[in-house]
């Protein structure tokens, strides 16, 4: 019976995120149309390491941001922090808080990120810049839930709060809303095989306040357009096909349908060795930079807790490298 039930919350989910996704939408791979886009940034740098293709790997706190269902594999407390230094000077920074809760059966999740960076001002007059600067900041604060239904399938979901601040010290607007996250994780019961179903970034289109001066003819102030969030629905696979006494090989497998973009497929590899070292690669197959990540990973007690480190490196070719930084910590 419980088999069953997982086998249709799957059929259902799978059936309802595609309608879901295309509401926020409409036609679908409209490339730069959405707003809120940090949020596609990975977070961790484990994640990062494989690709992204990590819905079906990821577990404990920093779930919080890509499959909240995977918080269902923590059974006490977590913190993860994080660091992303992102193109053009820009840093994203995040904090997810995890904590299992056996007498209601649930397992919460916090989270907070902030990416921001500094511009020269500039003006029509002055456009080598004027001596000022000005920032840009996004922001990102949230509230999951998950919990293991059966013995197999673990449910979880998100709401976040979601502010961009489009340089508001020169005058610029402030765009915000609510964002919903859903996910799945289903385990097969053989090579400890996961498939992991998540719907993310769900919810209503983000408007600029205010209003700005329109030259064209009979315009004057105009209200700003709203733009869709950057819904994803993702849908992966984990597979341990090789694992000896003190080493085991993991691998993943992700698809991806994006609101503002093309469908992509990733793939990424964690070789662990011993339970304190982890060897990891990935690759983005769609990307046309950021394709390639790597990194790597270690384990060890902390002062009668359990810690790791990870770290993550993606090739961004013109863009620059992008490199990520997470320290966790299990007590």
């Amino acid at each position: 019976m419980n088999s069953r039930v997982a086998a249709a919350v799957l059929v259902l989910f799978t059936l309802a995120a595609g309608p879901a996704s295309a509401q926020t939408s409409l036609g679908g791979q409209r490339v730069g149309t959405s707003s809120g886009t940090f949020l596609k940034i990975v977070p961790d740098a484990r994640g990062a390491a494989l690709g992204d293709a990590s819905i079906a790997v990821i577990e404990g706190a920093a779930a919080v941001f890509r499959n909240p269902a995977a918080l269902a594999a923590i059974g006490g407390n977590q913190v993860l922090l994080s660091h992303v230094e992102w193109p053009a000077d820009v840093d994203y920074n995040t904090v997810a808080y995890a904590r299992a809760m056996p007498s209601l059966d649930v397992i919460w999740g916090l989270q907070f990120g902030l990416l921001n960076t500094t511009m020269d001002e500039t003006s029509e007059a002055r456009p080598q810049g004027t001596g000022r600067q000005f920032s840009f900041s996004d922001m990102v604060a949230g509230l999951s839930a998950a919990r293991r239904f059966t013995d197999k399938l673990w449910i979880g979901v998100t709401a976040k709060f979601v502010r961009e601040e489009m340089g508001t010290e020169v005058g610029g607007p402030v765009a915000q809303n609510f964002l919903f996250d859903a996910g799945t994780v289903y385990h097969f019961g053989w090579q400890n095989a996961r498939m992991a179903v998540a719907l993310l970034n769900f919810g209503p289109e983000l408007t600029p306040s205010g209003q700005y001066e329109s030259h064209a003819p009979g315009k004057g102030l105009t209200d700003y357009q709203s733009a869709s969030p950057p819904t994803m629905y993702r849908l992966g696979l984990k597979l341990e096909p090789w694992r000896r006494d003190n080493a085991v090989l993991i691998t993943s497998v992700e698809m991806s349908h994006l609101a503002d973009n093309a469908e992509t497929a990733r793939a990424g590899g964690e070789l662990q060795l011993y339970d304190r070292l982890a060897l990891r690669a990935g690759y983005d197959f769609n990307a046309d930079a950021m394709g390639f990540s790597a990194g790597i990973g270690v384990n060890a007690p902390l002062l009668g807790s359990f810690g790791t480190a990870d770290y993550a490196y993606t090739d961004g070719g013109w863009l620059g490298s992008v490199h990520r930084l997470s320290l966790g910590v299990e007590f």
